[in-house]
């Protein structure tokens, strides 16, 4: 009876133990399964943001000054100023999203991240207040469009996702405390590189001695009823205008009608006159892609525009009663050096 007594307690303090063993199992278990999610889903998070960021900032750069445009054209940064903002932005976007898919010093990364974008947001916000949802807030660059909604919207969901990286993750330490300042020095000289800074190009090429030529508009004018032309809206065969001459579907044509855009905005006294080359439909998406439906211009066919314009576009000229004063593009263009010509 003794026996059977010790017997039965044996089995229970066993059962017990083989009951305790496998909740002990189980929780183990439960906590390895949530490490890994956890895990996981910092990882995809880390990949993804960082990815954006990088992405943003490459794109930012093909090429550059369209970006630059936009900065003049949104906010109080001038035309040289812009030059470095636009630069700057880019190195800090690039540092962020290397970063992030490092998951260095996340909490640290991860505020700094939310900062940019809400600053973002701010400058949208006031892009909707004052300019409407136009056709491109330069939040991706030229290589993809987006209007201050959709650029809005794809803040709010990166925030979303920094929050989310703060909440569930861990600080990383790293043996060296300045691991940020080299990544964003590093991505700030590549982008120098890369994108180069000479702010007196302009300005010595337009020093240049130019030898002036005759441009003769009536043909344009007394354009024959075969051509394929729009009559000009407004006769400047006598004024002094800047006359670009744009294909609707030419790369640089888009970065120099931008950039006339910005222009014309910024001081709406300008004269600007815009010949372009196309269909119908591919002229109506140019003026609303490079927000220049505002600026004063005709299409011109092939039979005429060709004979005027060259083969080598975009053409921007200092048009002076029939007489072209200057050529430049749309990295020689300064307003001020306009507004100068226009007085004299």
């Amino acid at each position: 009876m003794h026996t059977e007594n010790i017997r039965g307690r044996v089995a229970i303090v066993v059962g017990v133990g083989i009951e305790a063993g496998i909740k002990i199992f189980a929780s183990s278990h439960k906590i390895r399964y949530f490490w890994l999610v956890k895990k996981i889903l910092m990882v995809i998070l880390g990949i993804g943001l960082g990815s954006l960021f990088i992405i943003s900032a490459y794109f930012k750069l093909q090429p550059v000054e369209p970006f630059e445009y936009k900065i003049v054209g949104t906010t109080w940064f001038g035309w040289q100023s812009s030059v470095f903002v636009a630069r700057i932005i880019v190195a800090l976007e690039f540092s962020l999203g290397v970063l992030l898919l490092f998951s260095y010093k996340l909490k640290t990364t991860l505020k700094l991240s939310v900062g940019l974008l809400a600053l973002f947001s701010l400058h949208l916000i006031y892009v909707l207040w004052a300019m409407g949802n136009i056709a491109d807030c330069g939040c991706m660059g030229s290589l993809m469009t987006f209007t201050p909604l959709q650029g809005l919207a794809k803040n709010v969901f990166m925030i979303l996702a920094c929050l989310l990286m703060y909440k569930v993750g861990a600080d990383r330490q790293a043996r060296i405390s300045f691991i940020p300042l080299y990544v964003f020095l590093i991505a700030l000289i590549t982008v120098m590189i890369v994108e180069p800074v000479d702010l007196h190009y302009a300005k010595t090429y337009l020093d240049k001695p130019f030898e002036t030529f005759e441009l003769n508009l009536d043909t344009i004018y007394n354009a024959p009823a075969s051509e394929t032309v729009q009559r000009p809206q407004q006769d400047i065969r006598d004024k002094k205008v800047l006359l670009a001459f744009m294909s609707a579907t030419c790369p640089h044509c888009r970065i120099a009608a931008q950039k006339l855009g910005v222009i014309s905005r910024k001081n709406p006294d300008i004269p600007i006159y815009m010949f372009i080359n196309g269909d119908k439909a591919e002229i109506s998406a140019f003026l609303e892609q490079t927000e220049t439906s505002h600026i004063p211009s005709s299409h011109l066919g092939k039979g005429l525009f060709v004979p005027l314009a060259g083969l080598n576009l975009p053409v921007l000229y200092y048009y002076n009663k029939g007489t072209i004063d200057k050529r430049v593009t749309y990295l020689t263009l300064e307003q001020q050096h306009l507004e100068d010509w226009l007085k004299h």
